[in-house]
């Protein structure tokens, strides 16, 4: 990431365009700029900074003779000085609390989903939150064979759930490879769950050609396969969408906004999503085009991890609005919130 050294006065003219584009969603010029500053500052002198800052790709002027607006750099530069600061949530949030523990009562989906509206309500923008695959382990896995060329794989998890899935198979396999199978998975499951147990499989079968038959590894591997490509790395949930359609103002926006929804749909999302937090140990913040899935949408991102109490993130929330955030409020919302979900998840005592 580039670094700038800016003296005081560039400091204060910079934060005084961001935070009036934040606020206004306005290009400002030097006039209007010298009334906004607590130094006596000339009109000149302030044309001057400007022409400086734009210079270092932190400003630009959207069309000519007309004020200036911060580039994305210049946004990540405020935003970089925000996260340095100590900024703390305290609205509502007993009411926060009290809401997502009401919902994680009734299971971790419903918190999660009460979580994205939480979120959107709070900020007045989208709330986003990623669902994880099931990480529960396997109990039990049986084949039964329903014609000559279909079987049904039995899967049974920690839990006790129940789930079916049909598979084809090669005709003529005898009712012991069924069996052979069976046992062969059942013995090799303890404590893994079937993206875990695929991988041990796999390695195993090709290291022991010899020990095993080749219809019962035909049929372990199209049975482990139907499941674990089954099952999606993530899942999303937004709420909010309607607020992202509040501040359209133009044609341009309205085409922005098209963009975003496009996005939203696609289903890498919640996975890309997990892996830009994956490392993260609080939140992040994407700005425009430094998300890949958002260019051209005109929007930012501001995202946290929730973990495991092992401190595995196994999950992700946040929220989707445009450049012009409020994010001095927002980024302590998202933090605080992941914290909660992170310790009820968990059940730990906030």
């Amino acid at each position: 990431m580039e670094e700038y050294y800016l003296n005081d006065r560039k400091r204060i003219v910079l934060n005084q365009i961001i935070n009036s584009y934040l606020s206004e969603g306005l290009p400002i010029g030097s006039k209007t700029l010298s009334t906004k500053t607590d130094e006596t500052v000339s009109s000149s002198s302030l044309r001057n900074v400007m022409a400086e800052l734009e210079t270092m790709g932190l400003i630009y002027s959207p069309h000519v003779s007309s004020g200036r607006l911060p580039t994305e750099k210049g946004l990540r530069l405020y935003v970089d000085n925000l996260l340095g600061v100590q900024t703390k949530f305290n609205d509502d949030e007993d009411n926060l609390i009290t809401e997502l523990h009401i919902a994680g009562q009734r299971g971790p989906k419903e918190l999660l989903s009460e979580v994205s509206s939480s979120l959107s309500g709070m900020t007045s923008h989208a709330g986003i939150v990623t669902i994880p695959k099931s990480e529960n382990n396997i109990k039990h896995i049986e084949f039964v064979r329903i014609s000559k060329q279909r079987a049904l794989v039995v899967l049974v998890d920690s839990s006790g759930d129940v789930e079916n899935r049909l598979i084809d198979i090669e005709e003529g396999t005898p009712d012991m490879i069924f069996e052979t199978a069976g046992n062969y998975l059942n013995s090799k499951i303890k404590d893994q769950n079937i993206q875990q147990l695929r991988t041990k499989i796999n390695k195993e079968i090709k290291s022991q050609k010899d020990k095993i038959d080749t219809l019962a590894a035909s049929l372990i591997n199209r049975g482990l396969a139907v499941w674990a490509n089954d099952q999606p790395d993530s899942s999303l949930i937004v709420k909010g969408h309607d607020k992202l359609l509040k501040d359209i103002h133009a044609l341009d926006d309205l085409e922005k906004i098209k963009s975003l929804f496009n996005t939203l749909g696609n289903q890498e999302l919640s996975i890309k999503l997990l892996e830009d937090v994956s490392n993260a140990s609080g939140v992040k913040i994407f700005i425009g085009s430094e998300n890949k899935l958002f260019v051209g949408t005109g929007c930012s991102l501001i995202i946290a991890p929730f973990q495991s109490h092992e401190n595995k993130v196994i999950g992700a929330l946040g929220v989707i609005g445009p450049e012009r955030m409020n994010y001095s409020k927002i980024i302590p919302i998202v933090d605080y919130t992941s914290q909660v979900v992170s310790k009820i998840l968990n059940g730990e005592n906030i």
